[in-house]
């Protein structure tokens, strides 16, 4: 029925919606800081690049290991290995995008043995920093449109004969040119992608 599946990573693959907040709540930056960069670029007054630059400023003269240790915390949807399971069974080619961390969506893909995946995600560097990969600005080149049109031609699929599987309405808006979607609104929602193969 499908050739190819698109998954958001966060609150979709994962039990927690955002690391980014996860990782500020831990740290105890949330409330008085962090909370505020959020609306702004929900707001439109500061753009997505200068958002990420203010949270992670957040986190300054923190080790990675450090950060990366608060996001091993996040646990998986608990459905994963058994949908991951049937994908690889399959050969059917899937691709994580997301503007969540790629640490998190590696970790999945050791875990669970993925392969063919394809992973679209922001990375932790030194600092720490981040090195933005997938913007959450629909009209940036680098949107979840833009990648998952490029991920598609490297996979040999195209949009009509592919799922995309995220808990937000904004992925579904901004990826409503492919033909199926699955909104995962609770943890069990993920094991309907197995419909579709």
């Amino acid at each position: 029925m499908i050739s190819a599946v698109i998954f958001d990573l966060d609150g979709t693959l994962t039990r927690t919606p955002s690391p980014w907040q996860y990782v500020h709540e831990r740290l105890g930056v949330w409330e008085n800081n962090a909370c505020g960069h959020l609306d702004e670029w929900l707001a439109g007054s500061i753009s997505y690049e200068e958002f990420c630059r203010r949270d992670t400023s957040l986190w300054n003269g923190r080790p990675l290991d450090e950060i990366h240790a608060l996001l091993d915390e996040i646990d998986l949807n608990r459905h994963v290995p058994t949908v991951v399971e049937r994908l690889v069974a399959g050969g059917i080619p899937s691709i994580i995008i997301s503007s969540g961390f790629r640490y998190i969506a590696t970790k999945i893909q050791a875990q669970c043995g993925w392969e063919p995946l394809l992973i679209y995600a922001n990375e932790l560097v030194d600092g720490p920093a981040v090195r933005i990969n997938v913007s959450g600005d629909f009209r940036s080149p680098i949107s979840k449109k833009a990648l998952a049109d490029s991920a598609l031609r490297l996979v040999g699929s195209t949009p009509a004969e592919t799922l995309v599987v995220s808990d937000t309405t904004r992925d579904l808006e901004q990826l409503c040119h492919c033909g199926y979607k699955l909104h995962v609104r609770e943890e069990d929602d993920l094991l309907s992608v197995n419909e579709f193969l």
